[in-house]
């Protein structure tokens, strides 16, 4: 009794953990190329803030910063709103969470390694 409840219970968490590959991405919600645009500046707004001894924990992934409000959400032309329904989408499914985020990384590694090419082709001052 116990093997088959076991059974059964093995098989219902293994369903429950496969991943949903028929979701789609309703239309208000930014496409995961878009989303991982503007991922790409947050990261690099929070780079930035590191660097320069700022606190990057002032900034909010709902959106709730004036530097997102302004610079970043008017860049992307979106809105608060559209920012924060597309993040709450994404997180509460993390298949596509995370090819949003393989875009993120191939986007932030293709850029480094043009700084890296910049800052090698620099002449080196005396």
């Amino acid at each position: 009794m116990v093997q088959k409840i076991s059974i059964i219970l093995f098989c219902v968490l293994l369903i429950n953990c496969t991943p949903d590959k028929t979701v789609t991405i309703p239309d208000t919600v930014l496409s995961k190329e878009k989303m991982a645009a503007v991922m790409v500046d947050i990261h690099l707004l929070e780079a930035s803030m590191n660097v320069t001894g700022m606190n990057p924990k002032r900034i909010d992934l709902a959106g709730s910063s004036m530097v997102l409000n302004i610079d970043l959400l008017k860049k992307h032309n979106i809105t608060k709103q559209q920012f924060q329904d597309s993040f709450a989408f994404y997180t509460s499914h993390p298949t596509l969470m995370s090819e949003v985020y393989q875009l993120v990384l191939n986007d932030l590694s293709k850029m480094q390694a043009e700084a890296q090419k910049t800052m090698q082709a620099a002449p080196k001052g005396k």
